[in-house]
């Protein structure tokens, strides 16, 4: 594969896999049990694990309260409310230290697939690394990428130095890789690899390839509108083989292929082919990062009444101290459609502001206002297994989930709708054709989520029917001129639980609209634009740190620039909407 830089991995860090405990490159470089010659198909299943484990533990601690999923309940004037954006280096480095772990993991893989000779496990090890840095990226800016693993000796200390890359260069590289591992698996004559090495896709390197060029539509839709603000829709490449992508084009050939069912680029067709990790809480190997969790901290996420407003129907109230809240309205009491998600989201159906003064939500928590006769909160908390929903009785256990997303069907179905929207994809570009793909998108998301229901069940057809008919977005029910708005503010929705995907679109798109200057919000009322490199950065790398700071952060290590692809004036007038 013909790339800009070389990358240049140590051997130990494949015992990551071996001894995940292993977090340091020095610790893995010392290791005398490491084993060196595993084969490629090995890494697929603990690189998928690790990563996804990551993932989740960022959505529930961090993207969950940022994007108003979910509120802290803690009242303690010196606690980070991550919420009001009082996030500090220490706490925000979970994305840095999880994940480029997993990308040395791919890279080293990418190495032993070269060396066996294996074009399909070169693909997925492609796929790989560029879901672990897209994810990495996206969360920091610009980052560690073409160097990424390269470990130098400095005075007999173990030290890991590279520069920080740009992230215009780091996705012009991801782009060439999806093309690459799109080839590859194309012209391979195998179809299969080891089941007993991928518990996502059983080894069936078909639904590898459509997983990767669903990704792929990820990364075009993520970069688009700035390469549109900035070049006029082409990215140059940099590339000897691909010299330069046009973005609306080649989503345009995507969903071509998405709707024929056939072409060059195949992708998701339906739930069977979503990107699912599972987890199993009855072996100790595979529990969730959540498994050992007191119930007593986990029920400290409560539900965001932003959510909550667009899941269910509720009516307005204001307790004794002059909050505004919220009570859940039934449809049977004249209500719109209940979400069929929120029974798998959240315990009970109201939800508790987001952006307080630890004094005030230390007295909505405590208010008999939002409590039971018997004492208990009325506020919704993540389910657990052991406790049926307040709506419906039915019992969900996220705590202890069988699986979680990767990538789900429905945000492709989300990711086209959009783009036809925008008028970037001519085929989906009408009304009836976007709202379509908007429709199946919602379906897909519950059904994803819902296993009690099916797509002709009514409470599925209705809610659906509801969004597209009843829902106000701005003001107005769905139109040509809020369609942005209502696909990509379903589509926060259907996040839930996958990583930082809907925190990359509010910074993309600025939607959903979210008010951001609560009385407790700090940051200037913006809601973080990126997060802080971690603190052991300054020290660690510091020629490099310095230089990354100096050259677009402007010598600070802020929360307030925009990374690259979310540096747009249309995203930057719609955020600022939540702010005033």
């Amino acid at each position: 594969m013909k790339m800009k830089k070389h990358i240049i991995v140590p051997a130990a860090l494949i015992c990551a896999i071996l001894f995940p405990g292993c977090s340091k490159f020095d610790e893995m470089s010392k290791n005398p049990y490491a084993l060196y010659d595993a084969p490629a198909e090995s890494f697929v299943q603990p690189i998928l694990f690790k990563t996804e484990s990551n993932l989740i533990s960022v959505f529930r601690s961090t993207t969950a309260h940022l994007m108003q999923y979910a509120v802290s309940t803690s009242s303690e004037v010196t606690s980070r409310i991550v919420a009001n954006y009082n996030i500090p280096e220490g706490t925000s480095d979970d994305i840095w230290t999880g994940l480029y772990l997993q990308y040395g993991n791919a890279m080293k893989m990418y190495e032993v697939a070269v060396k066996e000779d294996s074009k399909p496990m070169q693909a997925v090890a492609l796929i790989l690394r560029n879901m672990i840095a897209m994810n990495i990226t996206d969360t920091y800016g610009n980052v560690p990428y073409f160097e990424a693993g390269l470990l130098s000796l400095d005075n007999a200390e173990d030290r890991y130095v590279t520069r920080y890359d740009n992230q215009k260069d780091i996705y012009s590289n991801i782009i060439c890789n999806f093309e690459e591992a799109n080839e590859l698996l194309a012209s391979s004559e195998e179809t299969s690899f080891s089941e007993l090495c991928d518990k996502t896709y059983k080894g069936d390197l078909d639904k590898w390839r459509r997983f990767g060029n669903a990704l792929y539509a990820r990364a075009l839709l993520r970069i688009a509108n700035k390469v549109i603000e900035e070049d006029g829709g082409v990215l140059s490449l940099g590339d000897e083989k691909w010299e330069t992508v046009d973005v609306k084009t080649k989503l345009a050939e995507l969903f071509n292929c998405f709707q024929t069912g056939s072409g060059d680029y195949p992708v998701m067709r339906d739930l069977d082919d979503r990107a699912v990790v599972p987890f199993d809480k009855d072996n100790e190997t595979a529990q969730t990062p959540f498994y050992s969790i007191t119930s007593g901290n986990w029920n400290n996420c409560a539900a965001c009444d932003v959510l909550v407003r667009r899941m269910l129907d509720t009516s307005e109230h204001v307790d004794s101290d002059g909050q505004v809240y919220y009570s859940y309205l039934t449809s049977a009491s004249g209500g719109h459609p209940e979400d069929p998600r929120y029974d798998a989201y959240w315990r009970k159906a109201n939800g508790a502001p987001t952006q307080m003064l630890s004094t005030a939500s230390a007295r909505f928590f405590a208010s008999t206002d939002h409590r039971s006769n018997a004492g208990n909160s009325l506020i919704g908390r993540m389910p657990e297994g052991s406790t049926a929903s307040a709506i419906t009785g039915k019992i969900y256990d996220v705590k202890n989930a069988p699986y979680y997303p990767l990538m789900n069907f429905s945000e492709l179905c989300f990711i086209f709708a959009e783009a036809g929207a925008r008028g970037w994809i001519p085929a989906a570009a009408g009304l009836g054709s976007y709202i379509g793909l908007f429709k199946q998108g919602i379906t897909a998301s519950i059904l994803e989520w819902n296993p009690y229901v099916n797509e002709e069940s009514p409470e599925v057809v209705d809610f659906v029917n509801y969004i597209v008919n009843g829902e106000q977005f701005s003001g107005q029910t769905f139109n040509s001129d809020n369609a942005v708005e209502a696909i990509v503010t379903q589509k926060w929705v259907s996040l839930y639980f996958s990583g930082i995907q809907s925190w990359a679109d509010y910074r993309r798109t600025g939607y959903p609209l979210l008010k951001t200057n609560g009385p407790a919000a700090q940051n200037k009322g913006i809601l973080p634009t990126r997060l802080r490199y971690p603190s052991d950065e300054a020290y660690r790398n510091v020629e490099y740190y310095q230089e990354a700071l100096d050259s677009w952060l402007g010598g600070t290590n802020n929360i307030q620039t925009d990374v690259w692809w979310a540096d747009t004036k249309q995203s930057k007038a719609i955020r600022l909407l939540g702010r005033q």
